[in-house]
This record gives structure tokens, sequence and C-alpha cells, in this order.
């Protein structure tokens, strides 16, 4: 049976709506995997097993993530096909997100190293922090509101606009690290960069059709991130005061995420993009 003839479920606020769909998607989103799937239920696995809450707390949260993906998948069922791809294609984007990863992190490790920055190796705790994040963030910010958007603004003039939507959103939720102890200076810069960052992300899973790519990335860049033991707590709070590395390093990585993003989306290759979630919607 085709697409046409299964029946199709009805969104009259999201279809009459995008834009606030982008954001109530999101907020459903974060509500469910930090609240209730990914925080509650952890917590009470934890306690009914007897198990350290910490660790749990984590593991559960990535699990979720996946869970709001198959929701996400079976909500707009049968038009979406879902946030994964692993088709011939797979194997090029792997090498474009390592390829990502080493220009983002090789000019701010030089800056770093001539500087007399403390470099730490990961710990258990801070790989798994990066992990719910690579994870869960994806998912909040780019697997359900982005391809959402793309149900709607699948063209390319409209592109920039589901981009600075999502990367907005989710530059505006790194603002609460200002209640775990991160100096306002601090904050306000990663507001900044983590905007850049996420226009990468976003061209990233656009171009690949695949949420696990930018979901590798996020992951190994906050793995790497969290080794600075001058700036960055094993939680992967910025509490140190700005310092003049820290901005010339984070102003160099924001002209680099921005460049890579602009070339992901060049003008000869948004025909193709196009069309990758035109069949992804069934359209």
């Amino acid at each position: 049976m085709s697409t046409n003839e299964k029946k199709v479920i009805k969104h009259r606020i999201l279809d009459k709506h995008p834009i606030v769909g982008i954001i109530l998607l999101t907020v459903l989103a974060l509500f469910m995997i930090q609240g209730f799937i990914g925080g509650v239920l952890g917590v009470g696995i934890a306690l009914v097993l007897g198990l350290p809450q910490e660790p749990i707390l984590y593991i559960s949260m990535v699990v979720s993530a996946f869970i709001m993906l198959a929701i996400h998948k079976r909500w707009f069922y049968p038009e979406y096909e879902g946030s994964f791809s692993f088709d011939n294609r797979f194997g090029k984007w792997l090498i474009v997100t390592i390829a990502i990863l080493l220009a983002l992190i090789i000019p701010d490790f030089i800056i770093m190293t001539v500087t007399g920055t403390n470099f730490v190796a990961p710990s258990i705790k801070s790989i798994l922090v990066a992990l719910v994040a690579g994870t869960t963030e994806e998912t909040i910010f780019r697997g359900i509101p982005a391809s959402y958007a793309m149900r709607h603004f699948n063209d390319r003039k409209k592109l920039p606009l589901v981009i600075g939507i999502t990367s907005l959103l989710f530059s505006l939720i790194h603002a609460t690290n200002i209640f775990a102890g991160a100096s306002v200076s601090a904050t306000l810069l990663q507001l900044l960069t983590s905007f850049g960052i996420g226009t990468t992300l976003c061209a990233l899973y656009f171009r690949s059709g695949n949420i696990i790519l930018p979901m590798l990335l996020h992951f190994l860049y906050d793995v790497y991130a969290l080794m600075n033991a001058d700036s960055v707590t094993e939680a992967g709070v910025l509490d140190a005061s700005l310092t003049v590395k820290d901005l010339t390093a984070n102003l160099v990585i924001l002209v680099i995420e921005i460049a890579i993003t602009l070339y992901l989306l060049r003008g000869p290759v948004l025909d193709d993009l196009t069309e990758i979630w035109k069949k992804k919607w069934n359209k």
C-alpha cells in the first residue's frame, strides 16, 4: 500500500502554524527526554533497583532520546521515514563528519596549547555527559523539530529560517548554565558559539539525512571540550572567568562553524538536499 493510500494522521495545530509547531515539538521533546522519560523514570528505576542514580539517569536519557525519535516517526506515519538513513551515502558522510570534527578541534587545540591550557584525559563521567548531550540535544533540537520543519519548509529559500530557528532554540537552552555556576561572560559567549555549532549540526543533518552523524559529531566535540581543565567542569559548565585565550579560541571556532555551514549549504548542492527530504517525507 502506498503512502497516499494509507491513512495520514491530521495535525491541525502543527499544519496550520508550522513555526509554532517547531517550538512546541522542541519543548515537548525537552520535557519528555530530560523530564519524564529520561528523568523521572530513570530516577525511579535507580531507586527500585538500588542502583546509583547519576549513571542510570544518564543512560535513561540517552535511551529516551531514541524512544522519542521512534515516537516522532510513528506520530507522522506513514508520511515520515524517520531520522535515520543508512544507505550508500553513509560512509561518505561519516568521513565528512570526522573532517568537520578535526576542522573544529585542531585550531582550538593549537591556541590552547600555545597559551598553556591544562588538558586532562576524559573521565567516565565526562564521557557520559558528552554522550547525553550529543544524543538528547540532537534529538530535541534537530531530530524532531528540524525534520518536522522540512515537512513544510523544504525549499532552498526557507532553509535559513529553519536552521536559524532551531539553532536559536539550541543556543538559548545554554543560558541555563548560568544557574549551574557559569559566569555571565562565559554564558554569553557560549550562547554565540552554540548558535554557530547549531547551524553546522543542522546543516550536517539536512545534507546526510541521518541524525546519527550530528549526534556523533556533537558527542566527540563535547568529549574534547570537557578535556579543558582550566575552564570547563566535568559536568560541562564554563565556571571560570572568560580570558583572552578563551575569547580568541571561541571566536575562531565560531568563524569556522559558520564557514562549514555555508559550505555544506552552498548553492549547487541544495537541489540534492531538498530531494533527500522529499523522499524522507514521501513527497
